[in-house]
């Protein structure tokens, strides 16, 4: 039964050329916004999954951490995980490995100017530390890596259009 599962979970959503799954709208190959935890967690071999505590805001903050083969972070894809009706399910997902890209080639270590090449981007937003531009057609948000821009303050950026297209992403937040 468990082969089974895993060869139909690998199916859902396009590959990369690497054979890792695509950041998609709502999901990253079997691990989507709404899915169950425990199915999640069962479909990843035991050293390749890992349940955590980010202790967001000092409050108890469920997550995956999971490894997908070929991936060269263990926690390169992060299911961050809510109370729902039968169980916890998934309500984000954090892709922190830059062996995962979306269908355009967009993902960590990717710059804004080849995010604004691919896609529209909406807006700007600021919180938790980090400066984010969002892309509804993904229904993402791209961290902005604010380490090295020569004094340019990010945050204070109003339209996506002021920010500079050497800014590099870290990583990529999947919401609803």
């Amino acid at each position: 039964m468990r082969f089974v599962l895993l060869f139909a979970i690998g199916l859902v959503g396009q590959a990369t050329p690497t054979g890792l799954p695509v950041i998609e709208y709502h999901h990253v190959g079997p691990v989507a916004i709404g899915a169950d935890a425990q199915t999640i967690y069962e479909a990843f071999p035991a050293n390749s999954r890992e349940l955590v505590d980010l202790g967001y805001e000092g409050m108890l903050s469920p997550a995956l951490l999971l490894r997908f083969v070929g991936a060269s972070q263990r926690d390169g894809v992060v299911a961050e995980l809510v109370a729902g009706r039968k169980g916890l399910v998934v309500w984000r997902i954090q892709i922190r490995d830059p062996s995962f890209r979306t269908l355009n080639g967009i993902g960590v270590g990717s710059t804004v100017g080849q995010l604004r090449a691919a896609y529209h981007l909406d807006s700007v937003r600021s919180g938790e530390g980090n400066v984010v531009i969002r892309v509804e057609q993904l229904s993402a948000s791209f961290v902005l890596d604010q380490s090295a821009q020569g004094g340019v303050q990010l945050r204070t950026l109003g339209t996506p259009d002021a920010v500079p297209d050497s800014v590099k992403i870290k990583s990529v937040l999947l919401t609803k």
